[in-house]
């Protein structure tokens, strides 16, 4: 089978890649074994040589990784799926490092028909579609869809997915907190990670310490997965760490509500840096954070929503002082701005004001987090990144959650 017939016609560098012991090296060749030291002996400085290389070790291991699974990793794959809730004939799945497809069988099983199936290594792909049967990348039927990319890759129509699987590949990404970012902007509110690896941690352990550049990180114990978590809008749910079975449940918040329910932030409206209309066609009102900094201490930085209110002038229009929606940004502004810039708040709301009301209060009642602040390839992937949030941020502010905080005391 051509996989050609599937892919996109461009394509990225990926994480992705399936385990490998030393064991697996035996009889492949002078060239993988190579790549594997080259990985010892200078391990990759930047994510697309590290995915360059992990493409390299794969491709040349697909025959082998496409033979039969042992029935006791069967069994241990269909817990993996089995663990997270919910899942049936109308979820869209992510299956990051999907290598020749093992957990597919296991996902039709319970019911899933809709699988992107996301691999650095093409000959996995191929691996994959022979086994399994794949459908077009664009998702217009259900079906298993291979993607050749990282999750960076993965444009926002393929998703927003229900639930996102790192198995057997979360010690081989670059970088673990990265991994578990892109797996929530993909995902659905109230949608899950799960993080697993049917030979165990304590096994892991072992291939790490063996292949330190191939595979540069350990899995986390209960401990580090939540101090991965730390900062994403995500729940640890579950962790199961047993000697010969690892799984790590996480979970983005039912409408990204914030744990501690709403946050309350008012301030004057201070001038900004006139990005948000000039450059970005997002105006935003920047409320003065110095008086706000024992609250800003507590939160992490990044995308919030909620309803607003700004005290405006006489005679202003009274639509300009009802309640509105409003996507709020806290942050340094990363990808415009110099590292160890001063934090701002940047509330764009859903209204087209009559004009500018410097100096007026501006009250916000912070409802939910969307995600942490990134920095983007550019200005353009920065918009386009705000315009989702802004999507998200009207669609989360209808639901029963959040929609009577409309009528918070604090707005009256």
């Amino acid at each position: 089978m051509q996989l050609a017939a599937y892919l996109p016609s461009l394509v990225r560098p990926a994480f992705s890649g399936r385990l490998l012991s030393s064991n697996a090296l035996v009889g492949s060749g002078v060239s993988l074994q190579c790549a594997a030291q080259r990985y010892r002996e200078a391990p990759p400085a930047d994510r697309l040589e590290h995915n360059k290389l992990q493409a390299e070790i794969f491709n040349r291991k697909s025959d082998f990784l496409s033979r039969p699974l042992p029935q006791q990793i069967n069994e241990r794959l269909a817990r993996v799926v089995g663990a997270i809730p919910g899942l049936g004939p109308s979820s869209r799945v992510l299956d990051v490092g999907t290598g020749t497809g093992c957990l597919v069988p296991h996902l039709r099983a319970a019911g899933v028909r809709d699988v992107l199936a996301v691999d650095l290594a093409d000959a996995m792909l191929e691996q994959l579609c022979a086994l399994h049967g794949c459908g077009g990348p664009l998702g217009n039927e259900p079906g298993v869809r291979p993607w050749l990319g990282d999750m960076e890759s993965v444009p926002a129509y393929q998703g927003p997915f229900d639930a996102a699987l790192l198995n057997s590949v979360f010690g081989n990404v670059f970088d673990q907190r990265e991994a578990l970012l892109r797996a929530c902007l993909l995902l659905k509110p109230g949608g899950y990670i799960a993080v697993s690896h049917p030979l165990g941690r304590r096994w892991h352990e072992d291939l790490h310490a063996e292949e330190p550049g191939m595979v540069p990180h350990g899995l986390p114990d209960a401990e580090g997965i939540a101090q991965l978590a730390a900062g994403l809008p995500l729940t640890v749910e579950a962790v199961v760490d047993e000697t010969e079975f690892y799984f790590a449940l996480l979970r983005v918040p039912v409408d990204y509500a914030l744990p501690g329910g709403p946050l309350l932030l008012g301030g004057p409206v201070v001038t900004g840096f006139g990005r948000g209309s000039r450059q970005m066609g997002v105006p935003t009102a920047n409320i003065d954070p110095v008086p706000l900094q024992g609250v800003l201490a507590d939160m992490p930085l990044g995308v919030y929503f909620g309803w607003a209110r700004l005290d405006t002038p006489p005679g202003a229009p009274a639509s300009d002082a009802a309640v509105h929606k409003a996507a709020v940004n806290i942050g340094r502004r990363p990808t415009v701005d110099a590292a160890g810039a001063d934090i701002t708040i940047e509330a764009h709301l859903l209204h087209g004001f009559a004009g500018d009301f410097y100096g007026r209060r501006l009250r916000v009642v912070l409802c939910g987090y969307v995600r942490p602040e990134a920095r983007f390839g550019g200005l353009d992937e920065l918009v386009a990144r705000i315009r989702t949030d802004v999507g998200l941020t009207s669609a989360a502010l209808d639901t029963p959650t959040h929609a009577g905080l409309k009528t918070h005391e604090f707005l009256a």
